[in-house]
């Protein structure tokens, strides 16, 4: 089941996006000349999705690990692990890392209070999305699991996410191949993986000529959490 949540208010906490761009810029070269907006916007989303206080949370396809070493320096008591299925991390990443299967998250029942998926399940083959939710329920007890990701509901948006992820990735060496789902796949997803989702209602990524070549419906944020019961 999807239900809609309203937009949140980005924590008192939350860093002044300059200083998250000047962060983010010492990282990564690429964004000392292409400001990083998109990210910073994904962060204060996220900022409003993941438990306050003290939390562990893993970063399932964690690409860089720039992401998940953003979330440990910048918000408040998040202890991050960051994993994925090639080992593309920056050198002397500020939090624990490895390379896993793809498949079978590599740590114990219950070893974190949250997971991520951030522009990661998409590149996931269809048949191995659901298991890999599974796991990120199993590794949570069902707690928190925040997804972004995309929304395809025609073969033209399904090219424009092709261009996006062109455009995103190729730089920084990710992947390019990907599969998007439409509203009713999404629901069927998470249906096989027996979790409840909240979806944030009208996320804005983009501004001006890139929305209108992109518009921002391509988009898409949920929080989900275990199905309880049945």
């Amino acid at each position: 089941m999807i239900t809609e949540l309203l937009p949140q208010a980005v924590p008192a906490w939350f860093p002044p996006d300059a200083k998250l761009e000047r962060a983010l810029a010492e990282r990564l070269p690429i964004y000392r000349w292409r400001r990083p907006r998109y990210l910073v916007q994904h962060l204060k989303d996220l900022a409003s999705l993941i438990p306050e206080g003290p939390c562990r949370v893993i970063d399932v396809g964690a690409g860089s690990g720039l992401f998940g070493e953003t979330i440990a320096r910048f918000f408040p008591g998040k202890h991050v692990t960051a994993i994925d299925v090639v080992d593309r991390f920056l050198p002397g990443l500020a939090v624990a890392h490895s390379t896993f299967d793809g498949k079978r998250i590599p740590h114990g029942d219950g070893a974190f209070d949250c997971a991520i998926f951030c522009n990661v399940l998409h590149h996931v083959p269809l048949e191995v999305r659901a298991a890999l939710l599974a796991e990120a329920v199993r590794v949570t007890t069902g707690r928190c699991i925040v997804i972004k990701d995309h929304l395809a509901a025609s073969s033209l948006d399904r090219v424009r996410l092709a261009a996006l992820d062109l455009i995103g990735n190729l730089p920084f060496g990710g992947m390019v191949w990907a599969r998007y789902l439409s509203d009713s796949q999404w629901g069927a997803l998470f249906d096989a993986a027996r979790c409840n989702a909240e979806r944030v209602v009208g996320p804005r990524y983009r501004s001006g000529a890139m929305s209108a070549a992109f518009p921002n419906r391509l988009e898409v944020l949920f929080r989900l959490k275990a199905q309880t019961g049945g």
